[in-house]
């Protein structure tokens, strides 16, 4: 896991369940935004649908860890694994980590 994404882990896990909650949902939000890049400009196609692919399991994940959270205050897959894997995905599609962080937080 790269480094900001530790910083946001140590964060994310002081937060309260309310709190984290909206924290998934910012991530769902800014993740399907970036998801856009895959389809064609001006039609209804999708110019890059393996990309698209991996943005759906990614959404797919972390709209899991959410609903987790709101069934059992213990969300699933701990943390530190989901950030992980988050951290990974969010690597692997191209997406600033930095960046999206910070639109997390605001």
């Amino acid at each position: 896991m790269n480094e900001p994404w530790i910083r946001e882990l140590d964060r994310y896990t002081s937060f309260a369940r309310e709190r984290k909650l909206l924290w998934l949902s910012r991530l769902m939000f800014f993740i399907s935004m970036f998801a856009r890049d895959t389809y064609e400009v001006g039609t209804k196609s999708v110019d890059k649908p393996d990309k698209l692919r991996c943005f759906n399991e990614l959404l797919h994940r972390i709209s899991s860890k959410q609903l987790n959270s709101l069934i059992n205050e213990a969300g699933g897959i701990p943390d530190n694994q989901f950030f992980e894997m988050i951290s990974e995905e969010i690597e692997l599609l191209g997406i600033d980590s930095e960046d999206l962080i910070e639109s997390l937080n605001l």
